[in-house]
């Protein structure tokens, strides 16, 4: 006996203590990499503003959630974000997203893009404000082409 407390009873309440700690490491080295398909996945996140005025100094400024399942998003190289003016359709304005480095053994990544693209003229003269929107899809390195999603609307005050 040792200060009153039983020897055997004090090694099992430190040997309980240990091994709740070691199942408690052991439950949180279990946990699971995400599991996205090969394809990549974007989410149009938020728009900074939907009004502008025609030649406003402001851009646009769009930020996607993106997944990708093999995590080959952005290149050096190559262009791989497309927008769509849905004034203009089957035109289509390119962007580069930079090359994403995999962190660690898991090569499924996800995360956010934002990108900026000044407003410039309105299209339609005869209307005092142009609505539109721009549909958006990314392209990974392997080739594999992402939903399309959309921006909110848009309106371009036209002087």
């Amino acid at each position: 006996m040792m200060n009153g407390v039983p020897l055997k009873s004090k090694i099992m309440t430190r040997l309980h203590s240990f091994l709740m700690l070691g199942g408690v490491f052991l439950l949180a080295s279990c946990v699971q990499p995400p599991e996205y398909p090969i394809e990549p996945y974007i989410e149009v996140v938020s728009i900074n503003q939907n009004v502008f005025d025609e030649l406003d100094e402001d851009s646009l400024s769009v930020t996607l959630y993106f997944e990708d399942g093999d995590g080959d998003i952005g290149s050096d190289t190559e262009v791989n974000m497309f927008w769509e003016d849905s004034r203009v359709p089957g035109f289509e304005i390119p962007f580069k997203i930079p090359y994403v480095e995999s962190q660690g053994n898991v090569k499924a990544i996800s995360g956010t893009i934002t990108t900026y693209y000044p407003i410039t003229f309105c299209i339609n003269d005869d209307d005092p404000v142009d609505t539109f929107y721009y549909k958006i899809y990314i392209r990974d390195r392997a080739g594999h082409i992402s939903n399309t999603d959309s921006t909110a609307l848009i309106f371009l005050n036209c002087n």
